[in-house]
């Protein structure tokens, strides 16, 4: 059993699955709102975004791991131009976040699909151990 000081707050009708969920759709909703729009300049950066946005999200509660790969287009801009930059978009993020709740363990996943020309997030895999 997860030792959990908060699950007095929750219904006690929220299952184990029910929470681990929760916790995915928690750590999804962080990227999209805490990490897009960060002004993007060089190449470089787009490994260093991906690992901060990793550690943060592996720093919340029952998370296992966190994998952020980033795909963003041609950074060259105007070379001498200081107002050539660009910022981050949820459609630039591939996010898979696994969470663990007790026996539970959800693979949560967002990312852009082409084919519905939206950022979707949503639930990958859900295993009960």
């Amino acid at each position: 059993m997860t030792s959990d000081p908060a699950a007095k707050y929750f219904s006690g009708k929220t299952t184990s699955r029910d929470r681990a969920v929760f916790e995915a759709g928690i750590a999804i909703g962080m990227i999209v709102h805490q990490f897009t729009g960060i002004p993007v300049k060089r190449p470089e950066d787009i490994e260093l975004i991906g690992k901060v946005i990793e550690n943060a999200v592996k720093a919340q509660p029952f998370r296992e791991d966190a994998k952020i790969e980033i795909r963003m287009e041609d950074l060259s801009g105007s070379p001498g131009n200081p107002y050539s930059y660009t910022t981050l978009k949820t459609r630039h993020i591939d996010a898979r976040i696994v969470v663990r709740y007790n026996n539970v363990r959800v693979v949560a996943r967002l990312r852009y699909i082409p084919e519905l020309d939206f950022n979707l997030a949503y639930i990958e895999d859900i295993e009960e151990l």
